[in-house]
């Protein structure tokens, strides 16, 4: 294939917005982490089990945005401009609709989920308020990565980042007076956190919405549909977004990769953890290449130019796989100076340099999965997508873990090849079915 530098700048130009947003989510955990640490490792388990809890219920309830997505960039590459009305306003009624019902389910039914997250009583105890709290806000980052979605589509990424760097930026501030009590607020402690992750996202959903009316909405041709709600649209999207609901599901997978690695050792645990951590610093640079192969695709499929949406898609997995290859090289020339910002243990850092490096290897193929998975998915082949990652979790990388350390006996490095073997698994999966072109007839 040809390199098309034009091309390349043009999926960079969508990419990074994407990027700096992450960046900034990722600053936020760090700090509310480091902050939230000082209150105690009772306060820390405690915040830690909740604010995991809430991602899975973001990442299932918030997968409208794919169909949103989808929809929004098919319309842009049809030039049918006068829909977008009628797009934003029915993705964004449907996510306030679910996002408010699920937010007062979880605050009703919080004391007893968090029991089930945790069997010790001061974590519990700790924990049940700030998961309760946290629920009040669901709704929020519902809606908020629903009109993720919509921006995305109409290639308009900034907005999405001007808005996250807000949320975050605001997220920390807040954390600082409300957890500790400074100036004249009162100290809260872990309800501090809680309240201050809440009254950052509903702001932020605020200024999503005028930043949304002020700099798209307004411009657009008036909507030529006489109903402004349509159950038919908000039935289409649904459809398209519910396989990723249920793929989001497959976390659950990796938690449990994360239990057996546990027995294990303790060491073992922690090395994982801080693979993971790590980790995410690439996996959220092929995401953001992923969102927008995405929605240069879904124009192009709009445009009825299926040749150029292909282009569009290999081009991405170029870029996503030698991005993620470079800091994967890191992975593998770098793994004790890496670790060594996490842990001061010589043991430790030892035992996790050869699964640091074998990582760091696949990382270029994992660049590929991961772009072509999300370019697929606003294609319409959600259900494929969740079909092959539930296999991969469920079916290799699970069963492989479990028979490396409670068949084998064996070490961190075996068990970790059941992850490899999941990478190779599903990112040929993705790259047989976007090869195979069937994702260029289907209709949204």
């Amino acid at each position: 294939m040809i390199v098309d530098f034009k091309m390349n700048r043009e999926i960079i130009r969508l990419a990074s917005p994407v990027i700096v947003g992450m960046i900034s989510h990722t600053v936020l955990n760090i700090v509310d982490t480091a902050m939230v640490g000082r209150l105690g490792n009772v306060a820390l388990g405690a915040v830690g089990l909740g604010s995991f809890f809430i991602l899975i219920m973001v990442l299932v309830f918030g997968s409208l945005n794919i169909g949103t997505q989808a929809i929004t960039a098919r319309r842009l590459g049809e030039k049918r401009t006068d829909e977008f009305r009628h797009i934003y306003r029915n993705s964004l009624s449907l996510a306030f609709v679910i996002g408010i019902f699920f937010s007062v389910i979880g605050y009703l039914l919080s004391p007893w989920i968090f029991s089930l997250l945790s069997g010790r009583e001061e974590i519990v105890r700790e924990g049940t308020p700030y998961l309760g709290i946290r629920f009040l806000g669901l709704f929020s980052m519902v809606v908020i990565f629903t009109l993720r979605g919509f921006v995305y589509g109409m290639a308009r990424p900034g907005v999405d980042m001007a808005v996250s760097i807000a949320v975050n930026m605001t997220n920390i501030i807040l954390n600082y007076f409300l957890i500790f009590g400074i100036w004249i607020f009162p100290r809260l402690e872990v309800r501090g956190a809680a309240i201050a992750s809440v009254i950052s996202t509903v702001l932020g959903l605020f200024i999503y919405i005028g930043f949304i009316n002020i700099r798209i909405i307004r411009h657009l041709p008036l909507n030529t549909h006489g109903r402004k709600l349509s159950a038919n649209l908000m039935s289409r999207i649904l459809r398209i977004s519910a396989p990723r609901a249920v793929q989001s599901m497959s976390i659950i997978g990796f938690i449990v990769l994360l239990g057996i690695i546990g027995k294990i050792g303790v060491d073992e645990l922690a090395i994982s953890n801080i693979i993971f951590k790590v980790f995410n610093l690439s996996f959220m640079t092929g995401i953001a290449i992923g969102a927008a192969s995405a929605t240069l695709v879904g124009r192009s499929l709009g445009e009825r130019r299926e040749k150029l949406a292909a282009r569009y898609g290999w081009h991405s997995v170029g870029l996503g796989a030698l991005s993620m290859g470079i800091i994967g090289t890191l992975f593998i020339f770098f793994p004790r100076e890496i670790m060594g910002f996490f842990t001061k243990s010589p043991e430790t850092i030892e035992k996790g340099v050869a699964p640091f490096r074998v990582l760091g290897a696949f990382q270029c193929l994992d660049g590929v999965g991961i772009v072509l998975s999300r370019t697929l998915q606003v294609t319409g082949n959600t259900f494929y997508v969740m079909v092959s990652e539930m296999i991969a979790v469920w079916c290799i990388m699970v069963p492989f873990a479990y028979w490396a350390v409670v068949v084998r006996r064996g070490g961190l490095l075996l068990t970790w090849c059941g992850l490899f073997m999941y990478i190779i698994f599903f990112s040929a999966a993705m790259m047989w079915k976007f090869h195979e072109g069937g994702w260029k007839h289907v209709r949204i």
